[in-house]
């Protein structure tokens, strides 16, 4: 007999319910994540399950439940299509539908090959996603390039609601830190209440990477980090990165104090759209906006 049953499971177990696991594509302390095949409708799918090993710890199987119903009820192109939730033997799965494409943190790094204009389409994809979210009271929480998904198609795909809060839930209790600190919110660093605000702010510290290929905030340790980014603005952009209409709507994204920022998605998208319309009316900067190469100092 095996000497850690619990790993021997993961290992040997096929199938959970209709679905072939074929193999494993990450994980994490509390979930692993499966290439599946849905025999049912014959097709290529991802599975979630919940690890074997805190499959019976309350507090984790209420946040994997919480994910996979949240996620289940956000339709919206922008955001990965949940297509079943069960259960099997005791452990929990979400089903999502397969993508073909490549994470955004590897991505940005190929960013040679794609013009301003190319980025500023994924960050209007980003906040459509966000604003869908926000608009069923769900605040993602851990918005950050490996979260987010590039397909062939170039539409981005929002993943991992794993830390996602909705706006009535007490799941999780104030003071708590979550997310990841290079592009987490001020208010979130400092394990303070958040609100969509947040999710406007690391959204924008993404943007902020899909340009220029670096984050806004880093340091040597994670404390270096988090004073980078509770005391220090970000260096501006130059203007092959993001020109200044572009910047300027980035700066208030990312404002420190959460009341002087955009209020909703919904203002930086109007934002945006004005952007879009100045790089196509400004001759220099609708040259940058096709310029191949942007994001390179």
């Amino acid at each position: 007999m095996s000497a850690n049953p619990a790993a021997h499971s993961d290992a040997v177990r096929a199938r959970l319910g209709r679905y072939r696991l074929l193999e494993r594509l990450g994980g994490g302390a509390t979930s692993l994540v499966y290439a599946a095949y849905d025999e049912a409708t014959e097709r290529n799918v991802v599975v979630k399950m919940i690890a074997a090993d805190v499959a019976d710890e309350r507090e984790a199987r209420a946040r994997f439940y919480r994910e996979a119903r949240v996620t289940s009820e956000l339709h919206h192109r922008n955001i990965v299509t949940v297509l079943d939730i069960g259960e099997d033997q005791g452990r929990a799965y979400i089903v999502m539908e397969r993508l073909k494409g490549r994470p955004l943190d590897d991505y940005v790094r190929l960013e040679s090959a794609h013009p301003l204009a190319t980025k500023l389409d994924l960050i209007v994809q980003l906040y459509e996603g966000l604003q869908a979210a926000h608009r069923q009271g769900v605040v993602h929480r851990d918005i950050k390039p490996a979260n987010l998904f590039v397909q062939d198609d170039g539409c981005l795909k929002i993943l991992d609601f794993g830390l996602a809060r909705l706006q009535t839930s007490t799941l999780t209790a104030s003071g708590q830190i979550v997310g990841t600190p290079d592009f987490m919110s001020p208010e979130q660093a400092e394990g303070r209440r958040v609100d969509p605000r947040s999710d406007i702010f690391s959204a924008a510290a993404v943007s902020y990477r899909i340009l220029s290929g670096r984050s806004p905030f880093t340091g040597a340790t994670l404390q270096q980090t988090l004073m980078a980014l509770l005391a220090s603005a970000p260096a501006p952009l130059n203007d092959r990165e993001a020109p200044a209409p572009l910047w300027t709507m980035l700066s208030k994204a990312m404002a420190r104090q959460p009341e002087d920022r955009y209020q909703d998605c919904a203002e930086v998208l109007t934002d945006l759209e004005r952007v879009r319309r100045a790089l196509d009316h400004h001759p220099v900067w609708r040259r940058l906006a096709s310029y191949v190469g942007v994001g390179r100092s």
